[in-house]
């Protein structure tokens, strides 16, 4: 059984990897490395519950790895076509100006 807390921290960590606050994903993601480790302090040597619990805390992790990775590139993404489009637009009334440079100083 899984205790509320641990869903609690599951569902916490999903929604800030859905909504990209990536320091609280890395504080709950701490918290939850911290409350395994506990889980694990407590279990027999052997017991089956504690190997699938580390399993299910590997996978969530993992995810909210991918789910980083992934929100990353894609602001890089946007940020790289904000760049490229801003290097074309010209503010609104602005007519075409060649930039002159004067060499008789």
């Amino acid at each position: 059984m899984i205790a509320p807390r641990v869903e609690q921290l599951e569902k916490d960590l999903r929604r800030a990897a859905a909504c990209r606050q990536y320091k609280e994903v890395a504080r709950l993601a701490t918290e939850i490395g911290e409350v395994a480790r506990g889980h694990a302090l407590d279990a027999r040597k052997g017991d089956a519950r504690a190997a699938e619990s580390a399993r299910k805390m590997y996978d969530l992790l993992s995810w909210a790895l991918v789910m980083m990775q992934a929100a990353r590139s894609a602001c890089v993404a946007e940020l790289r076509l904000v760049t490229t489009a801003t290097r074309y637009a010209r503010p609104s009334g602005a007519t075409g100006r060649t930039a002159a440079v004067s060499l008789d100083a």
